[in-house]
């Protein structure tokens, strides 16, 4: 069968010198197997020479940029008073294309090349003035092949050099190489993907001259399988070698192994009963060592008469430096619904761990109530929930270190670590990866509040608001103690005129009993209040919150205001304002402390004519308190118009920004042009 294939093949060749060059008719029999898994069954018919050729190029896209800048900055309070004007003029050119050789199955081609040189002078009244060139280059190469056969080869390349900023106040260069591929192999029995990843990243902060490096190479394999309707099971494998060199050159070197198994079934066809597995061994050699095995199981049954049971099942054990941890943990709860108004729940939680220089074992038990009720206009939640929690520590006073305990760092938010006592000179924040290092200062500060250490990030350094952080710490441990604790919330809300008034309150206390050996222990006892009252109506939502915190740890009493605007006037014109302030009196010294933090966000958008845009843009940001004060506004006006495919941008932009007393003053003009072809 395969040599009378081959022959057709041959034969059809030499029938249509249009596709196919005499030069093929030279290579032997088997250079044309992998042809004959890219051309499926009809194409080996009569028309079979129409679909095989060397080289066509199926499409053309594109656009050609041209971009002037002109800005003025002026900075003060550095030690420098500095002011500056620069202009940039950039152009360049965009193409992508889509091609195939041989045969549309066989292989395709993408292709995206960009070339942006630019020119720019720089004029300062304190450092001598400069001129540069900076080229922004652009590089991506995406090839598939057999691309709808089971067998499929995908292989990619990118290759990118860029000049941004961040939040407006730090300019910032990156040149990105990133290649690699994917071979995927579907079938019935046990599918298979294996993808390899290079990727080397370079990043410049202009002002201050910091860099970061990041080599890293990437080995993944993933294995599918389902053996019925009712079940899937996936297995993952990764292997990554990463070197990463932070501002002050300090070389993190790791090799990670991870392997992950996870099983989802269906125990019967209504999928009322459920049960997921997850097992997951991590291994980490070099800067840092961390072996980490972790089985978890979680099972959701509906049972009979309203009931629901969940139960969770954790398994860790890790081992990091000297340190060695085992842990067991056990979730569950059963919920009742009784009607649509009545959702009750009774839960029990169990969590012990063997630490190298700890053991710590705790409970949780409680029940929980949600009533709902409907009223003339309206309707009624209250819900009431109470904990008994239980803590038994043992442990000789020793400094305890704390690996990569996780937090997510917001401008709004009040963040502390979660263990107090802590070394400030041990801490060290990283990104979600574990590899970039950030750097105290200049990226986040840290201020002590107590026995506590409350993190805050710097606006413009290399940490993103609402970003995930992991934390490394040491802190010292006072020794054996034991106590339990009883936690109780209320909530109640009335919503009326479908939902155009709405108040609600909310009520949470935690105290101890049964201390022993607590003396050096810091225990939150707190009680809050909290009330606050909501209007939405159409396209406006207002509310007011005033939250009295009172607290062994960190007391506070905190009044909000907050007010939304979004409205389409027709089609031509929308309408954005977002306004929020939240004014906190801190009660944890002798004299009140002040914080307060205002943030305005507008944003309108016009279309004057069908293809003529007009786009405004502002943010204004304050800050008061310790270590936080901030005056920051950001303004942004841009017109385009597009006359056929041509794009034509017009722009202004303005920020003011004040940050413990450096003072930056920026305002710019833009235009952008861009032809698409």
């Amino acid at each position: 069968m395969l040599p009378a294939l081959i022959a057709t093949i041959r034969m059809e060749a030499k029938t249509d010198m249009l596709y196919v060059k005499p030069m093929f008719n030279k290579v032997k029999y088997w250079v044309l197997l992998p042809l004959l898994m890219a051309i499926s069954g009809s194409a080996l018919s009569q028309s079979m020479s129409k679909n095989i050729y060397f080289w066509k190029l199926h499409s053309v896209t594109g656009e050609a940029r041209l971009l002037g800048l002109y800005r003025e900055q002026e900075r003060i309070g550095t030690g420098i008073d500095e002011y500056q004007k620069s202009a940039y003029l950039s152009g360049g050119l965009l193409i992508r294309t889509n091609s195939s050789f041989i045969h549309p199955n066989f292989l395709t081609l993408d292709l995206d090349a960009g070339y942006f040189p630019s020119t720019s002078r720089d004029n300062f009244i304190v450092v001598p003035d400069q001129a540069e060139v900076r080229t922004l280059k652009k590089l991506d190469i995406g090839a598939a092949f057999f691309k709808q056969k089971n067998t499929t080869i995908n292989l990619f390349g990118n290759f990118d050099e860029s000049y941004s900023t961040r939040e407006n106040l730090t300019d910032i260069k990156s040149i990105n190489k990133h290649y690699g591929g994917i071979f995927g192999y579907s079938n019935k029995f046990l599918p298979l993907t294996i993808d390899v990843h290079k990727r080397s990243w370079k990043e410049v902060e202009i002002q201050t001259g910091r860099q970061y490096t990041l080599d890293q190479t990437i080995f993944g394999a993933r294995l599918s399988k389902s053996f019925s309707s009712r079940d899937k099971s996936e297995l993952r494998y990764s292997h990554d070698e990463n070197v990463n060199i932070n501002q002050n050159l300090f070389r993190v070197s790791n090799t990670v192994d991870n392997i992950d198994f996870t099983s989802h079934i269906n125990l019967d066809a209504k999928q009322k009963y459920n049960l997921n597995t997850l097992i997951s061994n991590f291994n980490q050699r070099g800067f840092t060592t961390l072996q980490r095995f972790q089985a978890s199981e979680f099972m959701n049954f509906q049972l009979p008469a309203n009931l629901t049971l969940f139960g969770n099942y954790n398994y860790y054990n890790i081992n990091f430096g000297k340190n060695k941890l085992i842990q067991h943990s056990v979730n569950t709860s059963l919920q009742h619904q009784l009607y649509k108004s009545l959702r009750s729940s009774i839960h029990f939680d169990y969590n012990k761990i063997n630490h190298t220089v700890y053991q710590e074992f705790n409970t949780k038990s409680g029940f929980e109530l949600n009533y709902t009720k409907k009223i003339p206009t309206g309707q009624v939640l209250i819900s009431y929930r109470y904990d008994r929690y239980h803590q038994d520590y043992k442990s000789d006073p020793v400094d305890l270190n704390i690996t990569s305990e996780q937090y997510v760092l917001a401008d709004n938010k009040i963040i502390l670590l979660r263990i107090p006592d802590v070394k400030l000179a041990s801490v060290a924040i990283k990104d979600s990866t574990g590899t970039l290092v950030y750097m105290n200062g200049l990226d986040y500060i840290l201020i002590e509040t107590g026995k506590y250490i409350e993190i805050r990030r710097i606006p413009g350094g290399a940490i993103a608001n609402n970003t995930v952080v992991l934390v490394d710490y040491t802190a010292t441990q006072p020794g054996a103690y034991k106590y339990d604790a009883n936690s109780h919330a209320f909530n109640a809300g009335v919503y009326l005129l479908n939902n155009l008034i709405s108040v609600y309150y909310r009520f949470v206390t935690q105290d101890y009993t049964n201390l022993e050996k607590t003396e050096f222990v810091t225990l939150n006892y707190f009680t809050q209040n909290l009330v606050g009252c909501r209007l939405e109506y159409k396209y406006i939502s207002a509310g007011v919150e005033y939250d009295n915190y009172q607290s062994s740890i960190l007391p506070y009493r905190m009044m909000r205001y907050y007010l939304n605007f979004q409205k389409n006037y027709g089609r031509n014109l929308s309408v954005m304002l977002n306004g929020n302030m939240q004014d906190y009196v801190m009660l944890d010294e002798a004299e009140p402390k002040y914080q307060k933090y205002m943030d305005v966000t507008g944003r309108v958008i016009y279309t004057l004519y069908r293809q003529t845009t007009l786009n405004a843009e502002m943010m204004y940001r304050k800050q008061t308190g310790r270590g936080i004060d901030l005056d920051l506004l950001t303004a942004k006006t841009e017109v385009t118009s597009i006359i056929n495919r041509l794009s034509i941008t017009l722009g202004l932009e303005l920020y003011r920004r004040n940050y413990i007393g450096e003072q930056i003053n920026f305002k710019g003009a833009y235009f952008k042009l861009v032809r698409k072809f």
